[in-house]
């Protein structure tokens, strides 16, 4: 029988919204995606779930005390609650399992969150996922080679979507490789969403969510990035991908629990091979040799695996006349002061076009966002298109 604070808690809250007692399951232990539709049934909705007596959890053999205990579930409500409010403020966008923005790969697998919050787009379904993940002390050799698997899925399928995980090394090379590709890019993040972390990266997150992509979380908008999050996370990264590809990894580095997570899920795995005798290859090397990986060398092994379909030469063509188009005067003068200075410096392109220094890197974001420019050391800028400095706008 509840108690009779608990009536009064039921009274008052006769007109709390669906997505609040959402918001509260995903907080108890026991409810995931893979049974909470059993549970709404069983109960007649959300919050018949969290209205339910304890009695009448007990009868459901193996359900945890923090899901039986009514007590629990009041508290999580009153959480619960805080959050929707907060929610209500932000452009931050809760998606519950049953929802159709919830990633379709996720459903029904056990310990899949039934609740994702995410900054930006995240539309998974229906398109093909590349999960890139690797150690955080990536080397030249890891970078140069993300970056080029990521420009050839770009150019072979550009409705791909790159994941990972926003960390230093391989993650971020990931994220701005297909930044700088024109893919859409999701970071998995193991914090709530009221701060970015690492903070260095929170450019990048603000241009993949600019860009069409998103950062997304399973935890509250306060929850910090604590050690173990990291590690549950890495399932998220897994399951929502098509395929996997750990790129640079020690024998224990912690790609390689995303890797176990992708097994489990029925994931393709990839590795990148290195030297027998370099640290940041021998974990892809043993994938490899242990037969949980298959090697890769090109985006081809991908595209292969999953069955996309091939473009043709006159499909792949581009020429640098379409990628142009649609520029301003100010974004094309820009185009012509790299081209006519290999290499050209934030003062140099103010100087020749005018542009004021905070104008100027807005539209500098801009063109690299579209892949026409790449920055390099020094905060200069170079082509990446062939480009005739006649050109008209």
């Amino acid at each position: 029988m509840n108690s009779p604070r608990l009536s009064v808690l039921i009274l008052n809250q006769m007109s709390e919204s669906q997505p609040t007692y959402r918001i509260a399951l995903s907080l108890l232990p026991g409810i995931d995606a893979s049974n909470v539709d059993e549970l709404i049934s069983t109960f007649g909705s959300e919050r018949g779930i969290i209205e339910a007596t304890e009695t009448e959890m007990k009868a459901i053999p193996g359900l945890p005390k923090g899901l039986v205990s009514t007590q629990s579930r009041f508290k999580a409500l009153e959480t619960a609650r805080a959050e929707a409010d907060y929610l209500g403020s932000t452009s931050i966008t809760p998606i519950w399992c049953g929802e159709e923005g919830y990633p379709e790969k996720m459903r029904g697998l056990t310990n899949s969150p039934v609740m994702l919050y995410t900054a930006g787009q995240a539309g998974f379904n229906g398109r093909p996922v590349v999960s890139i993940v690797g150690t955080r002390h990536a080397t030249p050799y890891g970078i140069s080679f993300t970056e080029r698997l990521v420009a050839d899925l770009a150019e072979a399928y550009p409705e791909t979507i790159i994941v990972s995980g926003l960390a230093y090394g391989i993650d971020i090379a990931a994220h701005r490789a297909a930044l700088k590709s024109g893919l859409e890019t999701v970071a998995v993040v193991a914090h709530g969403l009221s701060t970015i972390y690492p903070a260095a990266h929170r450019d990048v997150a603000s241009r993949m969510i600019a860009s069409g992509g998103a950062v997304m979380t399973e935890y509250l908008h306060d929850v910090a990035p604590l050690r173990p999050h990291f590690l549950a996370r890495n399932r998220i990264i897994a399951r929502l991908a098509s395929a996997v590809v750990v790129v640079e990894s020690t024998e224990k580095g912690g790609a390689l629990s995303t890797v176990r997570h992708a097994v489990v899920a029925g994931r393709p795995v990839f590795a990148l091979p290195g030297r027998v005798t370099d640290l940041y290859s021998s974990g892809c090397n043993k994938l490899i040799a242990d037969g949980v990986a298959s090697l890769i060398s090109s985006a081809d092994s991908i595209v292969d695996a999953l069955g996309l379909p091939r473009r043709t030469k006159e499909e792949s063509a581009s020429p640098s006349s379409s990628l142009t188009d649609g520029l301003n005067p100010e974004e094309m003068s820009i185009l012509k002061a790299i081209a006519t200075e290999p290499a050209a410096d934030n003062d140099y392109i103010s100087a020749v076009t005018s542009l004021p220094p905070h104008v100027l890197m807005a539209y500098l974001i801009g063109l690299e966002m579209r892949g026409l420019i790449s920055s390099v050391a020094g905060n200069r800028y170079q082509l990446q298109i062939p480009f005739d400095i006649n050109s008209k706008p």
